[in-house]
């Protein structure tokens, strides 16, 4: 048993006010947890966490405390709950920035073969995607969306996924 199962419990059952102390425990910034521990054990007085959580779940008197002290604290919880969303974000951001880096290193990568398999790939596929559309008689949709899969993600279009989850979606709603 650690911390996030008991900020998972908080804010799932807790109600509002504590339930931002639940995000607190299943954030992953240090300072913010902590904080989040500190003010569950002050409400159910122990620092083990399975304690905690058979405190919270059995205790009614505990989870009215924990709410105190979470209204009490709530601009505290509130600015840790603003550095955890600032870390998820600058975390994405990084992540976007190392793979636009690294497409433009192999664009411009002095090894012909690395320089041009990106660009082969995308044209390769596209040529497969279209002959998969126009020689079958009846060609499967979601066969055919991958194989452009690559064209797509080489022409910048990265997050067509999402507008493949939302026809996945409406096509599982019309069965």
């Amino acid at each position: 048993m650690n911390w996030s199962d008991v900020g998972s419990w908080i804010k799932d059952n807790a109600g509002t006010g504590a339930s931002l102390v639940g995000s607190l425990l299943t954030g992953n910034v240090q300072g913010a947890v902590a904080a989040g521990v500190a003010l569950v054990s002050g409400a159910t007085g122990t620092n083990d966490p399975a304690k905690a959580l058979q405190a919270l779940q059995t205790d009614p008197a505990t989870l009215i405390r924990l709410k105190e002290l979470a209204v009490q604290e709530e601009a505290s919880i509130r600015q840790h709950i603003q550095a955890i969303e600032e870390a998820r974000l600058k975390d994405a951001q990084a992540e976007h920035e190392q793979t636009q880096l690294t497409i433009r290193a192999g664009d411009t990568a002095e090894d012909p073969f690395i320089r041009r398999t990106r660009p082969a790939q995308a044209w390769l596929s596209l040529v497969a995607a279209l002959v998969y559309a126009f020689k079958v008689d009846a060609p499967s949709t979601e066969v055919l969306l991958l194989l452009l899969t690559l064209p797509w993600a080489y022409a910048g279009l990265r997050q067509i996924g999402k507008g493949v989850d939302a026809l996945a979606a409406v096509r599982t709603a019309k069965k």
